[in-house]
């Protein structure tokens, strides 16, 4: 079984930190070094060590804030944040990644869903306005939707338009969210079951249904 690159470890010793700083130094250049960063922190979030993760990611947005990268690392500081339970500066931090992306719209990242759903799921009604907002400011209309983010955003208005006493508008999106969680082909040709909503689905199929029928 072949080595992991270097900055693409699981595990954050001191050992591995050190080797990959090392090597970090010897690479060329501030894009190059960025997104080693980014790329390293987001292994570690997967491997569970949010704390590495943000330690990189803060390293990288203070030494090399390549716009680019900025988005993207933003949105992953945020999401280790939540993960840490952090909620006020993983808020804080996705309204980072958010102005990223609108004063460098090339790069895109699910950051306007994150925060949206963060919102939702903590019952933070004094931020509900603001995610309205910001789901209407950042979605695409026409582009290719997979159903997991289709179910998510649905899912999320649905339950922005109950709070608000819309019931009508909840169901709606409470029945579209359900049709997307009933798709088994992702409507890409060569990968049909990526992006599928999976177990998602359990955290809000009873509430969906409920809101779909009212």
């Amino acid at each position: 079984m072949s080595k992991p690159e270097w900055f693409r470890r699981s595990t954050w010793s001191d050992t591995d930190r050190e080797e990959f700083c090392d090597r970090l130094k010897r690479s060329r250049g501030a894009g190059s070094k960025a997104q080693y960063l980014r790329i390293q922190a987001g292994h570690l979030a997967e491997a569970g060590d949010h704390a590495g993760a943000i330690e990189l990611l803060d390293r990288m947005l203070t030494e090399f804030p390549e716009k680019f990268q900025l988005a993207m690392a933003h949105a992953q500081k945020a999401e280790s944040l939540a993960k840490l339970s952090r909620i006020e500066a993983a808020i804080e931090v996705y309204r980072a990644a958010l102005q990223a992306e609108r004063e460098f719209p090339t790069v895109r990242t699910n950051a306007w869903l994150d925060f949206a759903q963060l919102v939702v799921e903590g019952q933070m009604h004094a931020l509900y306005s603001e995610a309205s907002q910001i789901l209407q400011e950042f979605r695409e209309e026409g582009d290719l939707k997979l159903p997991a983010l289709e179910y998510r955003y649905a899912a999320i208005q649905a339950s922005l338009a109950d709070a608000r006493g819309d019931k009508a508008c909840a169901a709606e999106f409470a029945r579209q969210a359900l049709v997307e969680a009933d798709k088994d082909h992702s409507g890409l040709r060569y990968h049909p079951t990526v992006g599928l909503v999976g177990s998602e689905r359990d955290k809000f199929e009873s509430r969906l249904r409920a809101l779909a029928r009212s």
